[in-house]
């Protein structure tokens, strides 16, 4: 669900950080990069390029996961959950993860089209924190330990899945901040950030969901209104909002009593909502591994030396 951002497309500019996908447009880069090989023999032969795993990240209740399962629901894939809530415990023995992962491996190329999944897979490659803390550390065999099977996967996911294989690996993380960067962007060929809604799906969103919830729109509620109080907020936050709201006393006397706009403020103020320092970390992470960041110095730079009049930076003479 959702509409293509136009304004934002055009006012794009590769000196300043981008603006955040819309949601028509994560459908359709899933649609491209994930759909059509997986569902397709031919299209994953003539696709230009070998993508193996990818990394949808965002804040939690923007539809990561609910992607995942259309992807496995439209290719007809066989799924795979590696998750670390789905493997504490399992494969308990010396070495056994390396057994775990090519019983995976094998399997899912047995029965392509496949999709291994790995939720809070910041988990699965933390990062390293600053500080010693008290506590023993969780050794990298313990069977409860996510990162585990993180060599064994980076192992098999680069000998085994070839440009003919039809298998995606997909990893969803709600803090990217917690994982190590190197390792997210060493494992994962593609990533995909899954914003809060912008306004036009947000409009679009509350029509939708007060309808599937049998509420009735009056012509004259402020639903643009609503789209702009809510931003920050998930999907899962709208529809939860509007699952409160619309009860079944509600709908029988809404005839009589028309929806307003305060009854929606109270429960949607209740749910979860993206701060800026995070929202800041997303964009921090989001320079760094599509390398936006990084770029953008560069280009800073190189003007910096347009404007000194000599075609580039000043060099420091050497001392006699």
């Amino acid at each position: 669900m959702g509409e293509f951002n136009y304004i934002h497309s055009m006012l794009d500019d590769i000196k300043e950080t981008p603006y955040d996908p819309s949601m028509a447009l994560i459908r359709q880069l899933v649609t491209e990069y994930i759909i059509f090989p997986l569902g397709s023999e031919l299209v994953k032969s003539r696709f230009p390029e070998h993508v193996r795993s990818f990394l949808f990240y965002g804040p939690p209740g923007t539809g990561k996961t609910l992607v995942v399962r259309s992807a496995v629901a439209e290719t007809n894939s066989i799924f795979f959950d590696m998750s670390p809530i789905n493997i504490d415990g399992k494969y308990s023995g010396k070495k056994e993860e390396e057994k775990m992962v090519a019983s995976v491996m094998v399997t899912a190329k047995e029965y392509q089209p496949s999709i291994i999944y790995i939720d809070e897979c910041e988990k699965v490659f933390p990062a390293k924190k600053k500080g010693k803390k008290k506590g023993k550390k969780k050794k990298a065999s313990d069977p409860s330990n996510p990162s585990r099977i993180k060599k064994s996967m980076g192992k098999w996911r680069t000998k085994f899945l070839d440009d003919k294989t039809r298998i995606t690996i997909i990893g969803c993380t709600s803090e990217p901040e917690e994982g190590s960067k190197k390792e997210f962007k060493k494992f994962f060929d593609k990533t995909i950030y899954f914003p809060f809604p912008d306004y036009t799906t947000r409009r679009l969103m509350w029509k939708s969901f007060i309808e599937k919830f049998k509420g009735k729109l009056r012509q004259d509620f402020p639903l643009s209104t609503l789209a702009h109080i809510s931003a920050g907020y998930s999907a899962g936050s709208i529809k939860k909002t509007c699952e409160k709201v619309l009860t079944e006393y509600r709908i029988k006397h809404q005839d009589h009593r028309p929806l307003t706009l305060p009854e929606f403020i109270g429960p949607l103020s209740l749910c979860a909502n993206t701060m800026d320092d995070q929202y800041d970390e997303f964009k921090k992470f989001t320079d760094y591994i599509t390398g936006d960041g990084s770029r953008r110095d560069k280009l800073e730079a190189a003007a910096a030396g347009d404007g000194d009049g000599d075609g580039g930076p000043k060099k420091k003479k050497k001392k006699k």
